[in-house]
């Protein structure tokens, strides 16, 4: 099969292209899903211009370009860095494998050859977990998981479990407060106002208003009467669902994922995308503590 280009994502506040096309596409392809090829969260964290897709031979290359093309740039400059990427993909598919590819650039760096500059990220990969896995929590290298479900019960009275589909969640303030409340608390606890909290607040609110138009599916954990945490999901086939926002207050995370894998461990699905941890230390700690069955890589052009 050729390379040749399937689409350039332009982001709005609504879906401008045929999802379901798209959606046919990747499941052909057989591809796992690494979560920035779906169009989730191409809509909630991409800005416009900023994202191209590819299709090569059995896999589908995601270019995510930093920055964006802009007027600064012109469509024939675009186009170069476009065909030397492809190039660079072409020569290194099997490589790429499952992988996404992103993109830093300036204008002066453009004109140079980098074709031999794929370089692999060695901390940005997404975490990839076997759901029975967290069903079960069994063996010794799950004891401070199933110790921090134990002190979940008995800190907290009236744990609830709630699972429905996020277009149907009548009260939807009620989540923006929540994650809100989640990322002050944070904020503060670091003593300082990060523009990745920022960043992701706005995500959190696309999501919340475009949820109507998408089949998205969350879990909200209840204690002592009130919303103490969340998992907004999606399920991308039979087997595979992609996490994309997680709350909860502290102390509350591992029973929330528990309740949930096992009730997607009771439907069938086998596993579980949680996401790159973002460089955030605490974040990184807790998701390789799950232990992944196994990562996805991303790659980066260096110019």
């Amino acid at each position: 099969m050729d390379i040749q280009q399937i689409n350039t994502i332009n982001n709005s506040n609504n879906l401008t292209f045929n999802s379901d096309e798209y959606e046919l596409l990747l499941k052909s392809l057989d591809i796992i899903p690494t979560s920035d090829f779906l169009l989730t969260t191409i809509n909630f964290w991409n800005n416009a211009n900023n994202v191209q897709l590819f299709e090569l031979e059995n896999a589908i290359l995601l270019v995510l370009f930093n920055p964006p093309f802009g007027d600064a740039f012109s469509h024939l400059l675009a186009n170069n860095l476009t065909d030397n990427l492809l190039k660079i993909a072409k020569q290194k598919t099997k490589d790429l494998g499952i992988a996404k590819l992103k993109i830093s650039y300036s204008q002066s760096d453009c004109e140079q050859d980098f074709i031999s500059n794929l370089i692999p990220e060695t901390d940005e990969f997404e975490y990839i977990y076997n759901v029975n896995d967290l069903a079960q929590l069994q063996g010794s290298k799950y004891k401070k998981q199933r110790n921090a479900y134990a002190k979940a019960i008995k800190e907290n009275s009236e744990l609830r479990i709630e699972i429905a589909n996020l277009a149907q969640i009548e009260n939807k303030e009620e989540l923006k407060q929540f994650c809100k409340d989640c990322m002050q608390i944070k904020s503060d606890r670091n003593h300082s106002d990060e523009p990745n909290l920022q960043r992701e607040w706005l995500a959190f609110q696309k999501c919340i208003d475009l949820s109507s138009n998408l089949n998205l599916k969350i879990i909200k954990l209840y204690a002592n009467q009130k919303l103490s945490g969340l998992l907004i999901y999606e399920e991308f086939n039979d087997e595979w669902i992609v996490g994309h926002f997680f709350k909860t207050f502290l102390g509350l995370g591992m029973y929330l994922l528990n309740q949930l894998s096992v009730a997607l461990s009771e439907q069938g699905f086998k596993y579980f995308n949680f996401q790159e941890d973002r460089g955030v230390e605490s974040l990184r700690y807790f998701k390789q503590q799950l232990n992944p069955a196994f990562q996805l890589k991303t790659y980066s052009i260096a110019l």
